[in-house]
């Protein structure tokens, strides 16, 4: 290479070799698919349309501002939210009650996580660190029963267990490995590992070109573990063993934002959400794409239109724009967040027009939406562990819990 080429053309003739070489590896891989998911499942039978059998159970209120994040516990008997307004609240999803009111040394929190034993609380944001919160026992005799106006001033406590220091960014995602140990994701184009007990950084993760915006946990079991995966701006997924530096494998996802990643329940796949609206399956093992969920595409499709039930509750939608029709908000169709249920056999996606979509899993059809109850955008979804339940957040404040 010329030596009077700068080090910005250098690195643009070899990003553009690089990408040339992967569509190439594409290309090969793309000729050995001898069939698709949807063929391999045709002996299956389908799930009917409007089959969501899910009805709002509970809602839960107290948040001043759009809900930032939220996950269950690990025996989905609490659920943890963060909000903007500068709180965590843990909920008694049953009752509605508040557990715990975690007070956050930073009102910008974009993330939350959830230690296993329920002991410890984690938040990140835009202060660019990592803070664990240590969690009191459930000895409360009378919950926190407030439903809306100012916060509380009484079980109000904040309990800093450690703050973890490294990033130069924003943290968008933290999750816990165990009850010692904690991923955190950043806009500094690293995700960082840290012990928890010791109070130090582990070791640093670093290959992505832009920030990270999105991370999951793989379940624990003899293929899947200390194995977790991150979604970029870079238009990357990437999967990292916790004990090596560098990732094991990357997948190239889209030329737009990764903004959700989940892990399938089983281990050895998982599912992403990006900008471009799709939302699409990969398989570690065959280290290929497997099927592509396009909203877009199922409404242009003549046998595979949305029921006239779902139009007419987006249509009818009270945080749809009064000027947006359905055409427009059909294309705007960014992902917020992703889930699998317990089975893997259903994809919930939140689109940021279109509310929560249900998809059939294996046969790349949608079978109902879920939320339709919320005023305003729905930018998170949770299923719970033990599957009976599902949550959703919004924009309008509120927690949505959803059950059979």
């Amino acid at each position: 290479m010329d030596r009077n080429t700068s080090l910005a053309d250098q690195i643009k003739a070899a990003q553009y070799q690089a990408r040339t070489l992967y569509n190439d590896i594409l290309r090969l891989k793309t000729h050995t698919q001898n069939i698709t998911m949807q063929s391999a499942a045709r002996v299956i039978a389908p799930i009917p349309r409007n089959s969501c059998t899910l009805k709002l159970y509970n809602t839960l209120k107290g948040h001043q501002n759009k809900v930032a994040k939220l996950v269950w516990s690990a025996d989905s008997s609490k659920i943890l939210s963060a909000s903007q307004d500068g709180y965590m609240f843990i909920w008694d999803p049953i009752t509605g009650f508040k557990k715990h009111v975690i007070q956050l040394e930073n009102t910008w929190v974009l993330t939350c996580s959830y230690s296993a034993d329920e002991k410890l609380a984690a938040s990140g944001g835009l202060d660019n660190v990592c803070t664990i919160y240590k969690i009191k026992p459930d000895t409360i005799t009378n919950p926190i029963s407030y439903r809306g106006g100012n916060q509380p001033n009484q079980g109000i406590y904040q309990k800093v267990e450690s703050v973890f220091k490294g990033h130069t960014a924003y943290i968008s995602e933290c999750e816990f490995i165990d009850n010692s140990s904690i991923v955190t994701a950043s806009g500094d184009m690293t995700c960082i590992l840290w012990d928890v007990t010791k109070g130090r950084k582990v070791r640093d993760f670093i290959d992505h070109v832009s920030d990270i915006l999105s991370l999951a946990i793989f379940p624990q079991s003899i293929f899947n573990a200390n194995v977790f995966i991150s979604g970029s701006a870079d238009g990357y997924a990437k999967i990292w063993d916790l004990r090596s530096p560098t990732p094991s494998q990357n997948f190239f996802i889209s030329n737009s934002d990764v903004n959700s990643v989940k892990a399938f329940p089983g281990g050895g796949a998982f599912i992403t959400g990006s900008d471009d609206g799709l939302v699409r399956l990969f398989d570690m093992r065959s280290d290929c794409e497997l099927s592509t969920y396009n909203l877009l595409a199922q409404l242009q499709t003549p046998g595979g239109k949305i029921s006239q039930t779902f139009l007419t509750r987006l249509d009818d939608s009270e945080w749809m724009n009064s000027n947006t029709s359905i055409n427009s908000a059909i294309e705007n169709q960014g992902i917020y967040s992703l889930d699998f249920g317990k089975s893997g056999r259903f994809i919930y996606a939140c689109y940021s027009e279109q509310g929560c979509i249900v998809w059939d899993t294996l046969k790349n059809e949608i079978v109902d939406s879920v939320g339709n109850d919320h005023n305003n955008k729905i930018n998170q979804v949770s299923v719970s562990p033990d599957g009976v339940a599902l949550a959703t957040g919004s924009w309008d404040t509120t927690i949505k819990v959803w059950s059979v």
